[in-house]
């Protein structure tokens, strides 16, 4: 029985990693836009001085995979929305990640930004 759950458990990650891998044919991706900015998790949440290379690269890939408007508000409802479920976000370095990654997104990150202006 083990086995069978533990096989089951290994299939659903490697379902998971592949679904959140695929480029979407129209639009933007949030999940795949939260795995862009795992990396960022430690400058947004800890006294790290600056994001690393790896996060700004992030945050670029998230810029570009919204393009147009319509993509671009579904990122910034994306982005509020992981802003309100980051635990010890510090809300000051999460809307200058952007900034400091010289990536201009179009919007702070915010808890509080309105996604529809």
């Amino acid at each position: 029985m083990k086995k069978v759950s533990t096989s089951i458990f290994s299939l659903a990650i490697v379902l998971l990693v592949i679904v959140a891998a695929m480029k979407p044919v129209n639009g933007f991706s949030c999940v795949q836009a939260k795995l862009q900015l795992l990396t960022c998790l430690s400058f947004l949440t800890t006294n790290q001085k600056s994001p690393s290379s790896a996060c700004c690269n992030g945050v670029r890939n998230v810029r570009a995979s919204a393009p147009t408007k319509p993509e671009l508000r579904e990122a910034c409802v994306c982005l509020k929305s992981t802003a309100n479920e980051t635990l010890n976000l510090n809300k000051n370095k999460a809307v200058q990640l952007p900034k400091l990654c010289n990536v201009d997104i179009g919007f702070p990150i915010s808890k509080d930004i309105d996604c529809n202006t």
